[in-house]
């Protein structure tokens, strides 16, 4: 009986030393290439000035072709609407005239489930992605009532549109 405990506790080990690298690869966007075609229905993307991802965040900044959305995101003036759609699996950009920091807070002030996914995407997650001299503009971008914030709850992906600079933020948070 003890041999028969000893293969199969050895076994067991076996088999979690090789599960854990798929679960930790399952959870991570693992290249900017996966996290462009992620994007692809989301943004015209252009240059890529920053990408990293860790084990429970991604951070990227990327320049932009176009001042606009792809057709699939849909805009919503309001957020009552935006959350209806997020509740639906459509992606959304908030027209809202709120700052995306201010957008959060509105967002959690609801206690809307959609709340936890816009926040754990957003600096509660990504800020350990981010290296020290991009957190300020981050900040900035995150205050700034003219950035547009598009969420894809799919990708669950919150991006920062920052049209004036033609730039856009990614970020996502592992929960």
């Amino acid at each position: 009986m003890g041999f028969v405990k000893r293969l199969w506790a050895g076994l067991r080990w076996r088999v979690a030393v090789l599960l854990v690298p798929l679960l930790l690869a399952a959870c991570v966007f693992e290249t900017e290439a996966k996290l462009r075609k992620q994007l692809e229905g989301t943004l015209f993307l252009r240059d890529t000035v920053y990408y990293e991802d860790h084990l429970g965040c991604t951070a990227a900044l990327f320049t932009l072709y176009s001042r606009y959305t792809k057709p699939r995101v849909m805009r919503a003036g309001d957020l009552t609407g935006a959350l209806y759609l997020i509740d639906r699996g459509r992606t959304v950009a908030f027209d809202v005239g709120l700052s995306p920091n201010e957008l959060s807070k509105e967002i959690r002030a609801l206690e809307h489930p959609v709340s936890f996914g816009i926040n754990s995407a957003g600096v509660t997650g990504a800020l350990h992605c981010l290296t020290k001299d991009l957190q300020t503009p981050l900040y900035q971008a995150m205050t700034d009532p003219e950035v547009v914030t598009v969420y894809d709850p799919e990708a669950r992906t919150l991006s920062l549109v920052d049209w004036g600079e033609k730039r856009a933020w990614v970020l996502r948070g592992y929960d």
